[in-house]
């Protein structure tokens, strides 16, 4: 099955799933639950979008990597209750590093075309990847305190280690996928 296709599967299934568990969490009065349910749904139909209508989707294997994290955190996670469970924050942290590590050069490569992109130092690209997941998984806590002040939401734990361990196993996961990177080229 071409990849592409593939992703459209995917994108659909998990959208369906986030639809039920919002649709439960509704049922059995979790309002927050409910609302971070919209909120995925609503993120999830945005990019379905973008890759549909876009005459430059993301790449697959990326949108693939990003409707699969979508389901574990949210509806494994946040809907399943997995949270509960023992250092799985901390899996999903690394795991969103590698993901954003692989983002990041598929983002870099797009943006900047791959003929330049080529001619850039593997090195450039692999500090580049961990770099970014850094960046990004801090920019994550911001939004997780912001949820957590806003709206009630408990992303966060009850003191800031919770928040320095979250960005240090993003940069691992970075780490992970640059390292990923260096031995392929």
């Amino acid at each position: 099955m071409k990849s592409r296709q593939l992703e459209i599967i995917i994108c659909w299934v998990v959208l369906m799933l986030m639809l039920a568990g919002t649709w439960l969490m509704y049922m059995d009065g979790r309002d927050t639950k409910v609302f971070m349910g919209v909120l995925t749904i609503m993120s999830l139909s945005i990019i379905g979008l973008w890759q549909w209508k876009s005459k430059h989707p993301l790449d697959s294997n990326l949108m693939i990597m990003t409707y699969l994290f979508t389901f574990i955190s949210v509806g494994v996670g946040t809907f399943g209750g997995a949270y509960a469970i023992r250092h799985f924050d901390d899996f999903l942290h690394v795991t969103s590093g590698i993901w954003l590590g692989y983002a990041a050069l598929v983002l870099g490569r797009q943006l900047i075309g791959e003929r330049l992109a080529g001619q850039l130092p593997k090195y450039f690209w692999a500090i580049f990847m961990v770099l970014f997941a850094l960046a990004a998984a801090g920019a994550w806590e911001l939004l997780e305190f912001t949820g957590d002040k806003l709206f009630q939401f408990t992303a966060q734990g009850r003191d800031a280690d919770d928040t320095m361990f979250d960005m240090m196993d993003g940069s691992i996961g970075g780490m992970i996928s640059a390292s990923v990177y260096l031995m392929k080229k």
